[in-house]
């Protein structure tokens, strides 16, 4: 236990593991960072005081109804629902992968998942 990014994830699910537990993706949603298909993003960023995209466009999940920009405000005037958002989006976004890996274990694709493991070093 205690695997945490999206790239030990699939390190492990590549070497037969199937069960996780750990609580980095609700933490960093706590503190400003996204999980997405993109890689890592620190939606509290000044940078994102102006980007009205989702977090991840490539996720459909509740988080993804609101910009970054929107969350950025949330985020940097300490509102829960900055936090929770962000929460959102990760466990949506883990979720995905998972549901992604077990296709692609069913399909004989996982090779292609070193992708997954270069956004995230």
């Amino acid at each position: 236990m205690g695997v945490g990014t999206p790239r030990n994830l699939v390190e492990a699910v590549m070497r037969g593991i199937d069960m996780f537990d750990c609580v980095l993706p609700t933490r960093d949603g706590r503190t400003g960072t996204a999980f997405t298909w993109s890689g890592k993003i620190a939606v509290k960023a000044g940078r994102y005081a102006e980007d009205f995209s989702p977090i991840d466009p490539q996720l459909d999940c509740y988080a993804s109804r609101f910009s970054r920009a929107y969350v950025h405000h949330l985020l940097n005037v300490h509102e829960i629902a900055g936090a929770t958002l962000m929460t959102l989006q990760n466990i949506a976004f883990y979720i995905d992968l998972m549901r992604t890996l077990r296709e692609a274990i069913r399909n004989g694709t996982l090779g292609a998942y070193q992708r997954v493991c270069s956004l995230y070093p």
